[in-house]
């Protein structure tokens, strides 16, 4: 079935102000394109409760199975270990973080990343990451704290003042750890693409520029590489007139391992709508994808599985 779908800018309640502006200014994005869609269904049953805590799950890692996920702004600096039926076993401080606007989470075999990359007005010089070694989460007791090492990330070409701060392509979500690197994923509003930009794990500070960009046709809001499958995903959304519509692409590394391979890119629309927020292959299940939502006005809080 092929679909042409409105697109706007930012998301509901959370974000009205930024919504107001592009409607008013019906902010669509350009290059509109038609996709094939696959359908990405999921009945209540399949469905979990995260916790009230969790309302704003912005980021999920797996690690020795356990879930990891935390919140977008607004709760201390502080990760959640849950279970898959969403309920939490234990919560660790980063000591020394800062919560100003954790967007992700990414993690390899040694280490945890927390990214506090969220720019929703392009006002901010700096994003930053924190990495957690993964034997000290496992040590580490409910409430405890954690030290985490902080990478700074600066954002080449990205002007002193945007034209229109509600507006832009300087906000970024998705974050997915690939061999010696880390892939850093835009959410663009000003024209529904995604840019790639590839960190170093090893640099504390680096400047990064866009090293391609993807024409997903949504707010990217999660991304997440399957080494074994050689298989990205990323989550994100449009936002219209009637809420939020959510959508999930799956698409391969490159031959040459620098980029995706947009030739082999699917689309699947995602029901029920709402403001899916994280995602993160399973560790172990081959093909198996968890997916957590945010709550509000369209659905509450959950987190959910599905088998490719």
């Amino acid at each position: 079935m092929m679909k042409i779908k409105t697109t706007f800018c930012k998301s509901a309640a959370k974000f009205a102000v930024l919504s107001a502006s592009c409607f008013a200014s019906a902010c669509t994005f350009t290059g509109m394109q038609q996709h094939s869609e696959l359908g990405l269904s999921f009945a209540k049953s399949q469905m979990f409760d995260l916790e009230k805590t969790l309302e704003e799950t912005s980021g999920l890692a797996q690690h020795n199975g356990l879930m990891w996920t935390h919140n977008d702004s607004g709760d201390q600096p502080r990760i959640y270990a849950i279970d898959e039926a969403g309920k939490i076993l234990k919560t660790i401080n980063i000591k020394d973080g800062h919560h100003f606007d954790w967007e992700e989470m990414a993690h390899d075999d040694k280490h945890l990343y927390v990214a506090d990359i969220g720019d929703n007005f392009a006002q901010r010089d700096e994003l930053y990451l924190y990495r957690i070694s993964w034997e000290d989460l496992t040590k580490a007791d409910d409430n405890s704290s954690v030290s985490a090492h902080k990478m700074t990330i600066i954002v080449a070409g990205k002007p002193k003042t945007v034209v229109d701060k509600n507006v832009h392509n300087f906000d970024f979500e998705g974050l997915s750890s690939v061999d010696d690197e880390l892939w850093l994923f835009s959410k663009n509003r000003q024209d529904g693409q995604t840019s790639l930009y590839r960190l170093n794990k090893n640099k504390s500070k680096q400047l990064v520029s866009p090293a391609a960009s993807y024409p997903v046709d949504m707010l990217v809001t999660a991304a997440d590489f399957d080494a074994k499958r050689n298989e990205f995903a990323l989550l994100g959304y449009q936002l219209g007139w009637s809420g939020m519509s959510s959508f999930l692409w799956r698409a391969n590394r490159s031959a040459d391992g620098k980029s995706l391979d947009w030739t082999s890119a699917q689309r699947y629309d995602i029901e029920p709508d709402g403001q899916w927020e994280a995602l993160v292959w399973d560790e172990n299940k081959s093909g198996l994808l968890w997916l957590s939502r945010e709550g509000n006005q369209q659905g509450g809080v959950a987190l959910t599985k599905t088998q490719f």
